[in-house]
């Protein structure tokens, strides 16, 4: 039967609000009104006279397709790119005698900055001219010794003896030209510098800007004194910008590359600048336990920059972006318990107005409006958004049987009651853990500056690849000192040939002593390039670089780095040109196809707990960031020491299968243990229980889809099911979801 309210059957539930005042029916609230209303609970309709209507202040809003965003927060910092900000240094020490750029002036890539002069520069200049020169004499008293030997004049050990120390002197000549070209002298450079008519005019050493750009920091002056891999100017490339988004670690497995950004920078109040990520690292910061994403913002080339490195802001991540939806007010939508509805104008005339409830699903709510799965509301609906909230008393429930939208909105889920196994449990606080053999820390074994970087933010390597390049005077030393032992070696391999050629028993031209130490000599210079060799291999060159460099006779200009493992590229901090120490951690590279997980017992649970690797022991494991996934794996080793400042043991969890996302180096998670044996008991989820302090709820569902709230007494706990010792039967069918959402609705019925 239809039942029909109106002010006449209903003025007695309204009559005390009605007389102690209209205004104030509802805290905050316009009266409910008192004529020309009419209510259907069964079709879900109320009728507005106009005076009703006039009561309430009635407003509505059109439904619209909005394109529906989901989106979390991150703090952003811009900075400038690896390759576009670099520091220019001076091989070698020296005094400052001439400067060519101020701060602020533009500049492109092999512009000179300054002139260096340096005494070590003087050195190495004339010892390229007392090589020469002892070379030019040595090769014409070699041509004299080889003319004489063939007329008898002289004896053929003397022209041998001549021929060496001419070949000896080309050495130290190539030797010297190359010490020169590792300063950055050109070919052309060098034999314009030996050529030179005396007395020749020793060359300062030039600083160029390794990038385009403006100049942003110079502290010179005429005259200074600089060490060598000083920073003596920093430049910076302005023509775009990266953003740093640092996202909370409950964030980090829903940013994506390719998703667009909403960019808020403090110096420009009000403003939004669109971007989008363009990759992710794989790490957390061990400080702040952010992860960082990367976008870039790209400047104006026709004024001045607009976005600087060093500024910050917040930025909006858009994680989710499925489509279109219906889109309403927010205010339009009405909670009541579980239920969410709103109401649908179906009819607006003189003698008034009626409305229809429309259960609804929202999906998210953002920037005032809520967006609605598909369903009963459609674009061009006009929707009731002033007056919704005080009409919704009207179809208050007196039962709990939500409707389908409802049991959408909450991801209802019913399962019947049944005996499970409950265990007795410990529940560890744990990290994510690289094995240190699928982690790395690329460093270079000789001081000197980065060259170049050939690697970008996040970027997958594999081993072997060439990550970047140092340029270091003592690897170009150690260059040299291969090249000098393999010209002394061979050198003294052919003399050693040529003299023993013209020794023999019967006629012993040349003594023996001489072959002997000829022969001393030239194994001393093998064991040197034998150990050069091996030095410049430790150092990162391969053997096909070596092969090169003995071959051409020509040194490699920079030292290259190559990543040791397959892996991700997750921490770097540095710029080109910047000073490195030997040894020093320039790149971190992780490799996430297998982690472990680090736990940690108190010293009262590491009692409790027998480690055998014989049978290891299963655990259960969840991340902070996500704790609704479980994953299994097996205790494999410990420590087997308490760590002297948290008296806890360390424990490792080894995965049974790899994860469908990589999970970052310490990152967030807990570990469950069983320590004792467990009880089969009747049992349901915890998440099907509604707690109330220390009384205990579930929701049973009844033959006529009502859900029912009974009280239960709880038992022993783990961390997936909870123990009934009253309250419920097995079989009987209960909520094992969206237990929170049905307490609220229960406080709501009538």
């Amino acid at each position: 039967m239809t039942r029909f309210f109106s002010l006449a059957a209903i003025g007695c539930v309204f009559a005390i609000a009605f007389y102690g005042g209209r205004a104030k029916a509802h805290e905050g609230h316009a009266a409910l009104p008192t004529k020309g209303t009419q209510v259907d609970l069964e079709q879900g309709t109320v009728f507005l006279s106009p005076e009703a209507r006039d009561a309430l202040a009635v407003k509505t809003a059109e439904a619209e397709l909005r394109p529906l965003q989901k989106s979390v927060l991150a703090y952003a910092t811009l900075e400038s790119p690896w390759t576009k900000h670099a520091f220019a240094t001076s091989r070698v020490g020296g005094r400052i005698e001439r400067l060519f750029v101020k701060p602020g002036e533009y500049v492109t890539a092999g512009d000179p900055l300054a002139e260096v002069r340096s005494l070590e520069l003087e050195n190495l200049q004339l010892e390229l001219l007392d090589a020469q020169n002892a070379w030019s004499l040595s090769q014409k008293l070699a041509t004299q010794s080889e003319r004489l030997a063939r007329e008898g004049a002289v004896r053929s050990r003397d022209a041998l003896e001549a021929e060496a120390k001419r070949r000896e002197t080309e050495n130290a000549v190539n030797v010297a030209r190359l010490k020169l070209a590792s300063l950055g002298w050109s070919e052309a450079e060098l034999n314009q510098f030996v050529e030179q008519e005396t007395p020749r005019e020793s060359r300062p050493l030039v600083v160029t800007s390794p990038v385009g750009g403006v100049v942003i920091h110079s502290d010179l002056t005429v005259g200074k004194v600089v060490e060598a891999n000083e920073h003596l100017f920093e430049v910076v490339d302005l023509s775009s910008v990266w953003v740093r988004l640092s996202v909370l670690e409950k964030d980090l497995f829903e940013v994506a590359a390719g998703q667009a950004v909403e960019l808020n920078l403090s110096a420009f109040p009000g403003k939004a600048f669109p971007c989008r990520v363009q990759v992710k690292s794989q790490a957390l910061d061990p400080d702040t336990r952010l992860g960082t994403a990367w976008a870039e913002l790209s400047n104006p080339t026709d004024s001045e920059p607009r976005f600087l490195p060093g500024m910050t802001g917040q930025a909006r991540i858009v994680v989710f972006a499925p489509g279109k939806r219906t889109a309403v007010p927010s205010s339009a939508v009405v909670g009541e318990g579980a239920e969410r509805f709103v109401l649908v104008e179906d009819e607006a005339t003189a003698k008034g107005s009626s409305f229809r409830k429309r259960n609804v699903v929202v999906e998210t709510v953002n920037g005032g409006l809520a967006f609605l799965r598909a369903g009963k509301v459609y674009p061009g609906d006009q929707v009731l958004t002033q007056g919704a909230h005080i009409l919704a008393s009207y179809f208050a429930a007196g039962v709990l049987r939500p409707s389908e939208e409802a049991k959408q909105s909450i991801g209802l889920r019913i399962e019947t009651v049944q005996p499970r196994r409950v265990d007795s449990i410990a529940e560890l606080d744990a990290v994510v853990d690289v094995p240190p053999d699928r982690r790395a820390v690329l460093s270079s074994q000789f001081a000197g500056t980065l060259e170049r970087i050939h690697v970008d933010r996040a970027q997958a390597v594999k081993k072997g690849d060439l990550i970047a390049e140092v340029a270091s005077l003592e690897f170009q030393n150690l260059q040299l000192e291969l090249l000098q032992a393999d010209q002394e070696a061979k050198l003294l391999l052919d003399q050693r040939k040529l003299i023993g050629g013209l020794t023999d028993d019967a006629n012993p031209i040349v003594a023996r002593r001489r072959l002997w130490e000829l022969e001393a000599a030239n194994s001393a210079a093998v064991h040197r390039r034998e150990t050069a060799l091996r030095k410049l291999r430790s150092s990162g060159l391969n053997d096909r670089q070596l092969d090169g460099l003995l071959r051409d006779q020509r040194l490699i200009a920079a030292l290259p780095l190559r990543s040791p493992i397959d892996g991700a590229l997750v921490h770097f901090e540095k710029s080109l040109g910047q000073a490195v120490k030997p040894d020093e951690a320039l790149f971190e590279i992780h490799d996430l196809s297998r982690v472990w997980v680090k736990a940690f017992l108190s010293e009262q649970q590491a009692s409790q707990f027998h480690l055998k690797s014989a049978s290891p022991q299963t655990a259960r494991i969840r991340l902070a960031a996500d704790a609704n996934a479980t994953v299994t794996g097996k205790v494999v080793r410990s420590d087997r020491l308490l760590d002297p400042k948290t008296r806890a043991l360390s424990i490792w969890v080894e995965l049974d299968a790899p994860p469908s996302t990589p999970w970052p180096h310490k990152m967030l998670a807990s570990v469950t243990l069983s320590r004792g044996p467990a009880a089969t008991v009747l049992a349901v989820p915890r998440q099907a229980i509604a707690w109330d302090g220390a009384r205990a709820f579930v929701f049973v569902q009844r033959r006529d889809g009502v859900l029912e709230r009974r009280t239960i007494d709880a038992g022993r706990m783990d961390d997936r099911f909870v123990e009934v010792i009253k309250g419920l039967r097995a079989s009987e069918s209960i909520a094992v979801s969206g237990a929170a959402d049905l307490q609220t609705a229960y406080a709501t019925l009538r």
